[in-house]
């Protein structure tokens, strides 16, 4: 298959916009007579004028010769052997091209490729051509390659006329793709409502009949995920495509059919995602902890409710509720203990808002967590139109503590 290629004065990317750590690994590896290439999603958000990320690069250069190349790589993965390599601040993750999912796995060792029973690929470590790693690739829109040598674009799927359609199209045969890998079906998503584009309708339907496969995903892929979705800056237009798709309810299984019970439960949900998007877009860090309480807060609020009508102390009552979703919720999404922790103390440090006399408010806000937990009632106060008499007591003495400080 011939790719359509775009000579330099044909398309908008320049190196100026790429980050020096990665000119540096495809210039050596150009230098060493080895064919390579930006690829994925930092060509993309490259083509439509978007500050990627990140840049990841193919090679034709195996795992063990980039060791050998760069003193600073270190080999990752063991079912994608990957090479990371290391500069101050930066990791370029570095991968050889693949060859196609094989008809008969059992030519290549464990070591190489394994499915498992579902068609899930467990090992994928076979190398193959430019073209083969293309269409290996989830997404047409992400099969997009930088070649270094004459600073073309190459397309071998389709995925410029898509860029132009603004079609988020699965490469092959989508029920297969997403059978090797159900979480493409959350990516499908993630880029449809982060790049404002469509999901081709062959994908939507193929992911609306499949979402239910999420539940053979890693876990811990899942957490991951799962942060992406929350602060990619655009986090209520992907959870609206979750919602569409049904993938919500694999992914929140008591969470989602909550919010089915009302739907006016919705507006605490997007609220939140609104204000991580406004923090996304300031640049401004935010810890796990506050990405999970914010979204699940109001659930949170009604399951310890439930508790304490059951006679249920406050404390208690908080504790079981949060840690009893949260760790239910690993069995799909692994939630770290150290985050389940943090949501915890979040809730629980919210009745402590209510006490505003003697030493308790100076001694409230020297401790770790009260940054985070002032963070969810401030929000909350807005919300709810409530405590606003607390509100102005906290932000009054915050602000007093900022005066001090300087």
């Amino acid at each position: 298959m011939e790719p359509t290629i775009l000579k330099r004065p044909d398309h908008n990317v320049s190196r100026k916009n790429i980050s020096s750590a990665a000119i540096k690994v495809l210039y050596r590896l150009k230098d060493e007579g080895c064919t390579a290439y930006i690829a994925g999603g930092g060509v993309r958000d490259l083509l439509l004028n978007r500050n990627p990320k990140d840049f990841d690069v193919a090679t034709d250069a195996t795992p063990e010769q980039l060791r050998k190349m760069f003193k600073n790589c270190r080999l990752v993965g063991r079912r994608f052997r990957l090479a990371h390599i290391l500069f101050r601040g930066e990791i370029i993750e570095t991968a050889t091209f693949r060859a196609p999912v094989p008809e008969d796995e059992t030519i290549h060792s464990d070591n190489t490729f394994r499915t498992g029973e579902e068609g899930m690929v467990m090992r994928d470590n076979v190398f193959g051509t430019p073209e083969e790693d293309a269409l290996r690739r989830d997404f047409t829109v992400n099969a997009l390659f930088y070649n270094i040598a004459d600073f073309s674009i190459i397309d071998y799927a389709g995925g410029l006329d898509d860029l132009k359609k603004k079609i988020i199209r699965v490469i092959g045969d989508p029920d297969t793709r997403f059978a090797e890998d159900p979480v493409r079906m959350i990516r499908a998503a993630r880029f449809a409502g982060t790049l404002g584009f469509e999901i081709e309708k062959e994908a939507y339907d193929s992911i609306c009949r499949n979402k239910d496969k999420l539940a053979s995903a890693a876990s811990s892929r899942m957490y991951e995920e799962v942060q992406k979705l929350f602060f990619c800056g655009h986090a209520k237009a992907v959870f609206q495509w979750l919602e569409r798709t049904g993938l919500l309810h694999p992914m929140f299984h008591d969470f989602s059919h909550w919010l089915d019970e009302d739907k006016a439960r919705q507006g605490w949900v997007i609220q939140t995602l609104e204000q991580m998007d406004r923090w996304r877009k300031a640049n401004l860090r935010v810890h796990p902890g506050v990405l999970f309480a914010l979204p699940f807060g109001e659930y949170h609020e009604f399951l310890i409710q439930q508790l304490i009508d059951k006679g249920s102390s406050p404390h208690d009552a908080t504790r079981n509720a949060v840690q009893g979703h949260l760790r239910g919720m690993c069995e799909n999404v692994r939630v770290p203990k150290q985050v389940i922790y943090q949501v915890c103390d979040i809730m629980a440090n919210q009745s402590r808002f209510q006490k505003t006399q003697g030493k308790r408010p100076q001694r409230f806000m020297q401790t770790k967590g009260f940054l985070d937990a002032f963070l969810y009632f401030k929000f909350s106060a807005k919300v709810h139109n409530r405590n606003q008499e607390l509100l102005e007591f906290w932000t009054n003495l915050r602000q007093q503590k900022v005066k001090k400080a300087e």
